[in-house]
């Protein structure tokens, strides 16, 4: 068989993989941020960690951010010819690097999250960020986008598959911190 009867296929099912992994990771962050009080929110674990509140504010901030970034490298590679149709071009990995990308970090200034927000704005805030990024990425549904990269600030240049591997790693690193909230001993029981 030869390589154009097998690409077809190929570029979707990368976004759809990434979609399902990024879809499976947002589900599990809000299976156990739902229903949470305002106590619980609001609860940090020591003097100036974040509390479940600040993460999902961040979270928001972030995907915000990262679909940005993604829109201006998806401008690029139009403009370079690098969105086409399956088949004319292999599309870039969609690997991350998640030994570094795990390594704690700080966070960038514009995503820094602010206390004190209810749970229903912050869900919302969340939907509305991943209704933009999936719009945002619609732009190369069915096709396959060239080795066109931007700069991220903890991993390098990385292709348009790999800003969407970051968006899914990124809510399970924090995912896992939420985990961390909850299981604290002084965490608020209501």
């Amino acid at each position: 068989m030869d390589v154009k009867s097998e690409t077809p296929a190929l570029s979707p099912t990368i976004l759809q993989v990434l979609w399902a992994e990024n879809s499976a990771a947002r589900d599990a962050v809000w299976g156990e941020v739902r229903g949470l009080s305002d106590a619980q929110l609001g609860f940090q674990p020591a003097p100036g960690r974040w509390s479940v509140g600040e993460i999902l504010d961040h979270l928001c901030l972030a995907e915000r951010a990262m679909t940005r970034s993604i829109s201006r490298l998806l401008q690029q590679a139009a403009g370079l010819g690098q969105i086409a149709e399956p088949g004319s071009m292999e599309p870039p990995t969609s690997r991350i690097d998640l030994t570094v990308y795990n390594r704690p970090a700080g966070a960038p200034e514009s995503v820094l999250p602010s206390p004190g927000r209810p749970l229903e704005r912050l869900l919302a805030g969340l939907e509305e960020s991943r209704e933009r990024l999936q719009e945002v990425t619609k732009r190369a549904e069915g096709r396959v986008v060239g080795d066109v990269t931007l700069l991220h600030f903890q991993l390098g240049q990385l292709n348009f598959y790999q800003w969407l591997a970051v968006e899914g790693a990124h809510e399970r690193k924090h995912l896992a911190q939420i985990c961390r909230i909850k299981a604290d001993p002084a965490f608020p029981k209501q």
